[in-house]
């Protein structure tokens, strides 16, 4: 069998030559993640360039290899070493040796090496596109030409930081409310499943007459025992269908058009497409990018429909010369809010501090939403689960008791 030479970060993070027999390079990558090993590069005579760490790194999959928490890492990192005023590839190299992460590091690896090749900071990142998107690369590209790297660094760093914040809150907030409702119904089968039935036997035995509400609860319990397979197979097909469905463009116009109606859901979801919208504009026109190049990246950065086809509106009429803010008048899914400010923006020369004040206040305002929706719906749940289960054993009980003919 061939052997093949790699250049890898064994699992103790140390960078080692090696060279493995097999049939061909992806049984090699087989064998080195099964030793924990992350590859960098072949160095067999042919292909000998680096192999895109992300891109092949899970087996011809283009899955991306740094998660937002990782990059905002190793971009903060970098932030902060331009800012201390050395060089490009010195600070990848410490970044690389200071993180015990060996993506990061495998990363760090591949840019010093695309580094001594000749070839752009940015160059480099846009071989990675599920790792670095269009407005990072952009932004670094700015940042190198016009010698403003540290800052630009520093507002990405910022800007990933201030997105992962908004999204771990709504995580971390919708927690305990999802536990509740789970155990909840799940209580609710094992009582229909597990409980009424053993009661079903005692009432039959008695051949007495029963309310209504108990014999509705029995026939749900013989339906649920008897067709619990149709119910759970039926769920999964239409979950799927569903998800399929909304992956497909007509689906997704579909969802996006009418999750912005949903009382409450449609005014949080609208201001976190506007929070996005505000702060990649604002963030790349800070940064030097012209103007209807940040809005084609906007455009590929917001995932509501209706929000993407305005900035796609408002990026092919910029080209004819009008303003961006009468631009956002006409479509009504911009706030007032935002708008005044975008205009204002334009007439004193800061519409990116003006975008990125939005941002900041549309976040504020986001938590605050939240907060309060998610405190009323905790109470809301226990009520309603209260209610439910209560409403199985008042009327089990109430059963009982008429059989026995005790009276309250």
């Amino acid at each position: 069998m061939p052997q093949f030479r790699f250049e890898a970060i064994n699992p103790d993070g140390k960078k080692v030559v090696d060279s493995l027999e097999a049939r061909d390079r992806d049984e090699t990558l087989l064998m080195l993640q099964s030793k924990g090993a992350v590859l960098i590069r072949w160095l067999d005579g042919s292909g000998s360039n680096s192999v895109g760490l992300f891109g092949r790194l899970n087996l011809l999959s283009k899955r991306r290899s740094l998660n937002n928490s990782k990059l905002l890492q190793l971009t903060s990192d970098l932030a902060h070493l331009f800012k201390s005023g050395l060089p490009i590839d010195r600070a990848l190299s410490i970044a690389g040796n200071a993180t015990s992460d060996l993506k990061i590091r495998a990363m760090t690896i591949y840019l010093q090496d695309a580094l001594k090749k000749g070839t752009n900071l940015s160059d480099a990142m846009a071989e990675k596109p599920q790792d670095f998107d269009d407005l990072y690369v952009n932004m670094v590209r700015v940042g190198e030409m016009g010698g403003i790297l540290p800052s630009v660094m520093d507002r990405l760093s910022e800007f990933i930081g201030r997105t992962e914040e908004i999204k771990k809150y709504v995580i971390s907030s919708s927690i305990y409310p999802a536990i509740l409702l789970s155990v909840g119904f799940l209580s609710l089968i094992v009582i229909l499943g597990f409980v009424v039935p053993k009661f079903a036997g005692i009432f039959a035995d008695l051949g007495q007459e029963i309310p209504l509400s108990t014999k509705i609860l029995l026939e749900l319990s013989n339906f649920l025992r008897a067709w619990w397979w149709l119910l759970l197979s039926g769920s999964i097909m239409s979950f799927l269908f569903l998800w399929r469905f909304l992956k497909t463009e007509q689906g997704k116009s579909l969802s996006d058009k009418h999750i912005l109606k949903v009382p409450y859901i449609g005014d949080v979801m609208l201001d976190i497409e506007m929070s996005r919208f505000s702060r990649t504009l604002g963030t790349l026109i800070k940064s030097g990018v012209p103007l209807m190049k940040a809005l084609h990246i906007v455009k590929a950065v917001v995932s509501n429909s209706l929000v993407k086809d305005a900035v796609d509106y408002i990026y092919r009429q910029v080209k004819e010369g009008r303003s961006v803010s009468s631009l956002m008048r006409e479509k009504k899914i911009f706030p007032p809010l935002v708008v005044q400010m975008v205009s204002l923006g334009e007439e004193t020369g800061k519409i990116g501090d003006m975008l990125i004040s939005v941002a900041d206040d549309l976040d504020r305002k986001i938590q605050s939403k939240i907060k309060t929706y998610l405190s009323l719906l905790e109470p809301f749940s226990i009520l309603f689960l209260g209610l439910l289960i209560g409403g199985v054993v008042v009327s089990m009980l109430t059963t009982i008791f008429g059989v026995n003919e005790i009276q309250f």
